[in-house]
């Protein structure tokens, strides 16, 4: 199979993915987002790179989507799609896990746990959604952050007024989130690759930070989920139709919740998910594509409908109303 990894970055996962591709067999090519452009058309919509027509030449197309050009490469992404290319995961799909708060939507929707999070528009409102959440201290977060940027730990209303203030100043979209006391600084990582759970460690923060991110600072290790958070996990993937993501959970006295599911998840580095656990990671997301594509052969693909395009990729149990 030729494999395309498109991603908007060179990251040490993008050349994990190209060395699991080529140990098995395939061949594998980087395709930076921002170097691809593209024609619509009735008769021969194409994608160029590096204007060079490559239209024909992936069998595979394996998102690796992240800030901060998300929007042009989705485009990119749905224009595969729209050409017939097999792509390991829909551009809706990987929509809607990048907005945080429309993301719990979706969960919510299927009585999947998170932590209670409020949102609104107008500064009259802020004192609302604080309260909604359960006062201070609060969690604050952009809507589309990354890697433990753009959240915040509110230790009293006043805080967390300022911090709404400023970011609406600048229309940027952040929400609200009850803060779980006794997991601040951990929280698990799942890494989900089709309908498996191929991976999971625990992530500690060392300096006192309540984020348990690597990309901060936080170590990690091994652990195994419980019955129960392997199946919200899981439950919570295909309820936003996603293949490929790390799904955060923390431990609460209410039991697991889901805090967020990333789209483009790192699993490399001292800390990182292969490290720790010692899953090849990488040769999990190749094998899971060259199995979907070998199975997306036996069906008429074609340039794809409006229909196909915006609900291929989705499970089932998503609600019509969300399509």
């Amino acid at each position: 199979m030729k494999i395309g990894i498109l991603t908007t970055g060179s990251k040490h996962e993008d050349e994990r993915l190209v060395e699991a591709a080529t140990s098995l067999g395939h061949e594998a090519d980087l395709l930076k987002v921002l170097k691809c452009s593209l024609r619509v058309s009735n008769k021969e919509p194409k994608i160029f790179y590096e204007g060079q027509d490559i239209s024909g030449n992936y069998d595979i197309i394996i998102p690796r989507i992240n800030l901060p050009h998300t929007v042009y490469g989705l485009t990119i992404l749905r224009h595969f799609q729209v050409m017939g290319v097999y792509t390991s995961d829909v551009a809706l799909a990987l929509e809607i896990g990048r907005d945080k708060l429309r993301c719990k939507q979706y969960l919510t929707s299927q009585g999947i746990p998170v932590p209670t999070t409020g949102y609104a528009h107008s500064k009259n409102d802020f004192d609302t959604i604080i309260q909604t959440v359960g006062g201070a201290p609060l969690i604050l977060k952009l809507v589309e952050g990354t890697e433990g940027t753009g959240v915040f730990l509110a230790k009293d209303e006043k805080e967390a007024v300022n911090i709404l203030g400023s970011f609406k100043q600048f229309d940027a979209r952040i929400i609200a989130q009850e803060f779980i006391e006794e997991s601040s600084g951990s929280d698990i990582r799942a890494f989900v690759v089709g309908n498996k759970v191929v991976a999971s460690m625990l992530r500690q923060s060392q300096d006192g930070d309540f984020r348990a991110n690597v990309a901060l600072g936080a170590h990690s290790f091994k652990v195994a989920l419980t019955d129960a958070e392997e199946k919200m996990v899981l439950t919570a993937v295909k309820a936003i139709g996603i293949n490929i993501a790390g799904v955060d959970v923390i431990r609460s006295r209410r039991g697991p919740l889901i805090i967020e599911i990333n789209v483009a998840p790192d699993f490399g580095g001292e800390f990182g998910l292969e490290t720790t656990t010692g899953v090849n990671v990488a040769k999990e997301i190749i094998k899971f594509a060259v199995r979907g594509k070998e199975r997306s052969m036996h069906k008429p693909r074609g340039i794809m409908s409006l229909k196909r395009w915006r609900s291929e990729g989705l499970h089932s149990m998503l609600p019509q109303r969300w399509q």
